[in-house]
């Protein structure tokens, strides 16, 4: 059976370009367009992952990642928070979040796809780092 991750990303065209990505590498996606419509889906099925972009209106990534990971059903859940910011402040609220990783938004989705492989595996990647 195939593993399931929940991309959520209010960017249409980035949302496509990442979902062919992870389908590729064998991966069941799907996909909302902001951490409130990501909340209902996840309480409908939880996924084996959620990538969720960090600027997003209504919910950003942060408290998205904040509410699954306070929620019993959902805590183990992993979370990869992607973004084009890079200050080391990010990594201090990927942190707070509860994130499991911070991946650096770009247009190569290469480097997503493998913290996404990792994850899922159980071979996690250096959590300080972003990728």
């Amino acid at each position: 059976m195939r593993q399931t991750v929940l991309l959520v990303d209010d960017s249409v065209t980035q949302s496509f370009a990442l979902k062919l990505a992870l389908q590729r590498a064998g991966f069941r996606v799907l996909t909302a367009p902001d951490g409130r419509t990501a909340l209902k889906m996840i309480a409908a099925e939880v996924p084996d992952l959620v990538v969720a972009d960090v600027i997003m209106p209504m919910m950003d990534g942060y408290e998205l990642c904040r509410q699954i990971k306070d929620n019993a059903p959902t805590a183990n859940t992993p979370v990869i928070l992607m973004s084009g910011l890079g200050e080391t402040h990010d990594q201090y609220w990927r942190k707070h979040a509860g994130a499991d990783l911070y991946v650096a938004k770009t247009a190569d989705a290469t480097k997503l796809v493998k913290a996404v492989e990792d994850l899922v595996s159980g071979n996690a990647p250096d959590p300080d780092g972003i990728t």
